[in-house]
């Protein structure tokens, strides 16, 4: 039996420190859940290697017994908790993810959920939600699981295994798992980061360590001086990394090797100026042994303090309270909740039979509020936008009468899904897809085609270009849209992994376009990086190289991009609230950038600007139809009342380019 450490108390106190105070008050991650999982892997991976070299088999049934009895009556509180009040302050249009998350939570598999939202880039602007946190319960049970499964694997095929042979297989798995989570990262870094896979190393590393610790023999002065370097590299690695961005990887030995530095050193005799007199004192030791509580409740407290007072951070005052209220909780959760579940005999049937109520009792209360939402989203769907009472950009300079009695179309539950069909059809390429996918609306015959290009910013034009190419049967559009991919020969985005998939996109789409040659090109003109609005040089090589080929383009001006998201805020301010509107000269040029460029036989610029904004505003809302389903991508609703102002400004492009003789309408 190890002896009984109060630094890793305070350890994991740092650990959880680290994570409440970054996400309150630096809106940053901190490395701190590197420290719980290695402390984990240290605690649990290494009871059950002591016990296999002891000659004991690894009981799965206990081992998940155990950590249900350890885990479950915290967690699942929360989770009740957030099921139970969500419907009364969260916002509506955040219902059906939270609906999803709260299913996936129970399930200990939100990291998964979480790991394919982030590679869904409509999905990355959305506003957090109080369950997202529980990705790293999620990794840490899976992880646990595996790693016990293996442990229980390799006992049974070595009987009796030698220190030496556990510590071997222990290295192993965290060798085999880094490598994977540094190829992963470099590929994906997005997905790699909730991967259960490129997390396992952790843990496995706390096992190593544990196991390799009695052999360690250090000087006082090695384990003073390595104990502070280990707690000095905890507490600077989320100011010196951007986390969130580069972990896992090779990058989260950082915290991981500095919380291993802190479990070598520590382990002996009390040092005069040791780390581990620090982290042993009592303050920390407190907050430590409620530190798996607070972790589960910081979280959803803040998201509840900053949707309620619509606010993107906290500030000293409220970010004070909500680490009291949390703290306040998780002392209360600790020490009613957990005791009451945790003490007595370890029964798997028992645990099994209230764990199973317990997630039965959350399921039909979520199966319950789901079927709420889903008649509230089949009513705003049925929900007519005719010209009279949902004019949209028809009313934007024209006096239109504003009345809060006629709900803003489409509603909160339904504004998230009014976007262009190829997203639907399947037809728009994800972030790191390089295939050339396409959809045609219009006759498959038709002898002239509108080819429409770009990232999602031209995809939302679709729904009134479909409105206008209606009109002329011998048109059809055919699409090739990628998020986040843009018509430029320069590559755009931030991320190395999605400038390389961009940069595939990008020469078969220019391939397609100057072999089958389309009657015109539809793109945007415009982007906006850092707040500037730009016309860069790629755009300009692309729409020559297509020019010279003799075919024509159309470049339209992008449209405003807003610092939050609009349909949460109309719902939690009213289409009214100047909270929802922001100055015109904020998000636009004075004159649309590419307006200067010199003008071109086939090159054709369009500037719609004037039905996003007035001279002085952008507001959310224009004649009662939501301009916005998210930061920056515009409704399909609204975009169909643009259709009769684009086709009449198209109109001349379309004669020209499909000749005299052509079929237009």
């Amino acid at each position: 039996m190890a002896a009984r450490r109060d630094d890793i108390q305070g350890l994991r106190a740092i650990g959880v420190m680290l994570v409440a105070v970054y996400h309150i008050w630096i809106g940053r991650v901190s490395g701190g859940v590197d420290v719980f999982f290695i402390v984990s892997g240290y605690l649990v991976i290494g009871s059950l290697a002591r016990q296999a070299e002891a000659g004991h088999a690894v009981d799965l049934v206990l081992f998940a017994t155990r950590l249900a009895r350890r885990l479950l009556p915290a967690s699942l509180l929360v989770i009740a908790v957030i099921a139970l009040s969500a419907p009364f302050w969260l916002p509506r249009m955040r219902w059906e993810t939270v609906i999803d998350q709260l299913a996936a939570s129970s399930a200990y598999v939100e990291n998964w959920y979480l790991a394919n939202a982030a590679i869904d880039y409509l999905a990355r602007d959305q506003v957090g939600s109080p369950l997202q946190h529980y990705w790293a319960l999620s990794a840490q049970v899976q992880s646990l699981l595996i790693l016990a499964v293996g442990l229980a694997v390799f006992t049974f095929i070595r009987r009796r295994p030698s220190r030496v042979s556990l510590l071997a297989f222990l290295t192993g798995t965290f060798a085999l798992s880094l490598a994977y989570s540094v190829y992963a990262t470099s590929r994906n870094q997005a997905f790699a980061y909730y991967d259960t896979f490129a997390r396992i190393w952790e843990f496995a590393l706390g096992g190593v360590v544990s196991r390799l610790l009695p052999n360690i023999k250090l000087t006082s002065i090695q384990r003073t001086i390595g104990g502070w370097i280990g707690l000095l590299a905890i507490l600077s690695c989320g100011i010196l990394l951007e986390v969130s961005t580069v972990f896992p990887g090779y990058a989260a030995l950082w915290p991981t090797l500095a919380a291993a530095a802190i479990l070598v050193c520590g382990d002996g005799p009390s040092l005069r100026f040791g780390v581990a007199r620090l982290l042993g004192a009592r303050p920390l030791k407190w907050l430590g042994n409620i530190s798996y509580s607070l972790y589960l409740w910081h979280w959803p407290i803040l998201v509840l303090y900053l949707t309620l007072s619509y606010q993107t951070s906290a500030g000293i005052v409220g970010g004070t309270g909500v680490l009291l209220v949390s703290i306040l909780l998780s002392h209360v959760t600790t020490q009613l909740i957990e005791p009451r579940f945790s003490a007595g005999k370890d029964r798997p049937l028992p645990t099994a039979i209230a764990a199973t109520g317990a997630l039965a009792a959350i399921a039909t209360g979520l199966l319950i509020w789901n079927g709420q939402v889903s008649r509230m989203m089949n009513e705003e769907r049925l929900r007519v936008a005719d010209a009279a009472h949902y004019p949209g950009a028809a009313a934007i300079n024209e006096p239109f009468p504003l009345s809060s009695e006629i709900p803003v179309h489409p509603g909160p539950l339904t504004a998230r899904w009014d976007d262009a069909d190829v997203y639907r059809l399947g037809c728009h390429q994800t972030l790191l897809g390089t295939s050339l996918l396409s959809c045609v609306f219009g006759p498959a015959d038709a002898p002239h085609v509108l080819a429409l290009v770009g990232g999602s910013h031209s995809v939302h034009w679709l729904p009134a270009l479909q409105r206008v190419f209606s009109r002329y049967p011998g048109w059809k559009i055919v699409t090739y849209t990628k998020s986040s991919c843009v018509l430029s020969a320069q590559e755009m985005s931030e991320s190395p992994e999605y400038r390389q998939a961009c940069a595939k996109w990008q020469e078969q789409l220019m391939k397609r376009l100057l072999s089958e040659k389309p009657d015109l090109v539809f793109t945007t003109s415009t982007r906006v990086v850092g707040g500037i609005e730009d016309t860069p040089a790629g755009f300009r090589q692309q729409w020559q190289r297509l020019t010279r080929a003799g075919i024509q383009v159309v470049a339209m001006r992008d449209t405003p991009w807003f610092g939050f998201d609009v349909p949460e805020c109309v719902e939690i301010n009213g289409r009214f609230s100047p909270k929802c509107v922001v100055k015109r000269d904020l998000v636009l040029s004075r004159s649309s950038p590419a307006s200067a460029l010199p003008p071109g036989e086939k090159l054709h610029f369009l500037d719609f600007t004037d039905f996003f904004c007035t001279s002085e505003a952008c507001p959310p809302v224009i004649g009662n139809v939501l301009v916005y389903y998210d930061r920056h991508h515009v409704t399909a609703t609204y975009m169909r009342t643009l259709s009769d102002e684009l086709g009449r400004q198209l109109a001349p492009i379309i004669r020209d380019a499909a000749g005299s003789g052509g079929r237009y309408g």
